[in-house]
């Protein structure tokens, strides 16, 4: 990475770990006035990323697409952003960042644990249909952050009902409609990002499906989505049920997009594969 973006990434890591500091504290000693200040530090994580991003562009000429690092780059991004929309729509819940920001921050580190090289992609993978596919696959992982974070609060609740300082949470019949809302809208935006992924790979390599680990976990996760939903609406799966598959189901987003390329270097979606396209 270039100085600039080195210098913004590592303020972000550290901005990011105040936060998530804060958020920790305030739940365990249930102080509320920090939990009120928590709500502002993701904005400031938002612009250094934002800028970091910026610099990363000016560099390799291409937005955060492709690879572990970029994917940490653009996934967090928007998983920040879907924090702070959730928060300002729902500040009673602000708190969802003690799920989504320390999230955020292990996923930073993975990116940078990568080896951020300055790398532009090939000119044959430059597509449109390459950044429908990416924008709906981050859409996709801010809302399943965002039912990960809500999660853990609605466990957290549920818990400690009667306490006072839990008491300025929503109701728990209003935290598990929240939870299959966004639910729904990641499960749709992951569809979409499958399906435009499978045009662009048949304009690329010449067929829609080719069983590359990457999309094969990206549709084991969709599909475990999919349950979640099929559970809840057919089987009454709700609260405490619900949030676990959520909390759990992550998971499968994580190897997607961030372990597959780890471990598998032979997938098409690995980023040294692009550079030799």
């Amino acid at each position: 990475m270039s100085p600039l973006e080195a210098k913004l990434v590592l303020i972000t890591i550290v901005a990011l770990a105040i936060s998530t500091a804060l958020y920790l504290y305030s739940f365990i000693f249930r102080n509320e006035r920090v939990m009120r200040a928590s709500y502002y530090f993701p904005m400031g994580c938002f612009v250094l990323l934002t800028a970091a991003i910026l610099a990363r562009y000016e560099a390799v000429g291409n937005l955060p697409v492709a690879g572990v690092y970029e994917s940490s780059l653009g996934g967090g991004w928007f998983v920040i952003l879907f924090t702070m929309y959730f928060s300002y729509r729902n500040r009673a819940l602000s708190v969802v960042g003690l799920g989504t920001i320390p999230f955020t921050l292990i996923l930073l580190g993975l990116g940078v644990m990568s080896g951020p090289e300055l790398s532009p992609m090939a000119a044959s993978i430059k597509s449109f249909w390459l950044y429908i596919h990416v924008f709906f696959a981050w859409l996709a992982f801010g809302a399943f952050a965002i039912c990960f974070g809500l999660g853990i609060i609605y466990l957290l609740k549920e818990r400690n009902q009667g306490k006072e300082f839990y008491d300025r949470f929503p109701a728990l019949e209003q935290m598990d409609e929240m939870m299959f809302r966004y639910l729904v809208f990641g499960f749709i935006t992951d569809a979409v990002m499958i399906a435009s992924g499978a045009v662009w790979a048949k304009n690329l390599w010449g067929n829609y499906w080719g069983w590359d680990p990457v999309e094969t976990w990206s549709l084991v996760t969709w599909l475990i989505y999919g349950l979640a939903i099929h559970l809840r609406v057919t089987l009454g799966w709700r609260g405490r049920k619900l949030a676990w598959i959520l909390i759990f189901a992550l998971g499968g987003m994580v190897i997607t997009y961030f372990g597959i390329d780890w471990f598998v270097k032979s997938s098409f979606h690995a980023f040294d594969v692009w550079q030799g396209i």
